[in-house]
C-alpha cells in the first residue's frame, strides 16, 4: 500500500532575472528557515549564471525557466500555477527582506488571512526617478482604483492558495504592474487584504531590474488594467 503524500503547507515563488550573484544565498536562507517549504524559482530568461541553481539545489527546488525575458507578472503566473502549498508567498530574488518578515506573512495567512502584503516605511538604494515618481504613482492609483496602499510594489506578498491561484490566473500584464493588478482584482472580488510592516535591507547584492524604462511601461499597463474587461 502506497504511503499518503504529506500535504504541502507553504510554497515560496521567486521570479529571477539576472540574479546569479545573489539567488544561491537567497535559496539557501529560505531552505534553512523553511526546510519543509516548496521553493519555486522561475528563471525569467536570464543570460547570466542564474540557471546554475538547477544543478546546485537539484530536487530541493522546483526550477522553471522562460526561454526569453517575459517579466515579473508572466513569471509569477507560471510559478503560482505550479505551486502546491496551502499558502503561497512570493518574494524578490535578492531577498531584500528578512526571512522573519516572510514568516510574519506566513503566520498571518495561517491565522485566516486570504491576502497579506508587506509594506515598507523606508526605501533604500532608491534611484532619483523613483523618489520623484513614487508620489505621482500612488496618487494615480488612488484616483483610478481607489487604493489607499502606501507600497503596492513591495516584492513580498502572500495568499491562501485558492485565492492566489484565482487572482494570478485572471491577470493579463507581464511586467511590474502585476502587483497593482492582483490588488485591483482582489478589490473587484471583495477579498480583504492585510498589510504588515517590514524592514528592507539597507544594502543589496544586486541591482534592481525595475528601472526607468520598466516604470514607464508599468504606467502604461496601469491603464490597460483599468480598462480591461475581466471575466470574473
Amino acid at each position: 500500500m502506497k504511503e499518503k503524500k504529506e500535504k504541502q503547507e507553504l510554497s515560496i515563488v521567486i521570479p529571477a532575472f539576472q540574479k546569479g550573484k545573489c539567488i544561491k544565498s537567497t535559496i539557501k536562507s529560505l531552505i534553512d528557515y523553511f526546510p519543509q517549504a516548496e521553493i519555486i524559482v522561475v528563471n525569467d530568461g536570464s543570460f547570466d549564471n542564474t540557471k546554475e541553481i538547477q544543478s546546485i539545489f537539484k530536487d530541493r527546488i522546483a526550477y522553471l525557466e522562460n526561454e526569453i525575458n517575459r517579466g515579473k507578472g508572466y513569471s509569477l503566473r507560471k510559478g503560482f500555477a505550479r505551486a502546491q502549498g496551502e499558502y503561497i508567498i512570493f518574494t524578490d530574488a535578492d531577498l531584500p527582506f528578512s526571512v522573519k518578515d516572510i514568516e510574519k506573512i506566513f503566520q498571518n495567512l495561517k491565522q485566516g488571512s486570504l491576502i497579506t502584503i508587506a509594506h515598507r516605511e523606508k526605501f533604500y538604494n532608491d534611484k532619483f526617478y523613483k523618489k520623484l515618481l513614487r508620489p505621482f504613482l500612488y496618487l494615480m492609483l488612488k484616483i483610478l482604483f481607489g487604493f489607499q496602499y502606501s507600497d503596492t510594489q513591495c516584492g513580498l506578498k502572500g495568499f491562501a492558495k485558492e485565492v492566489g491561484q484565482k487572482l494570478f490566473g485572471a491577470t493579463i500584464v507581464n511586467g511590474f504592474a502585476i502587483d497593482i493588478e492582483i490588488l485591483y482584482l482582489a478589490k473587484k472580488l471583495g477579498y480583504p487584504v492585510d498589510e504588515i510592516l517590514v524592514q528592507q535591507e539597507v544594502l543589496s547584492l544586486s541591482s534592481s531590474s525595475f528601472n526607468l524604462k520598466e516604470m514607464l511601461k508599468m504606467v502604461g499597463d496601469i491603464f490597460v488594467i483599468k480598462f480591461h474587461t475581466y471575466g470574473l
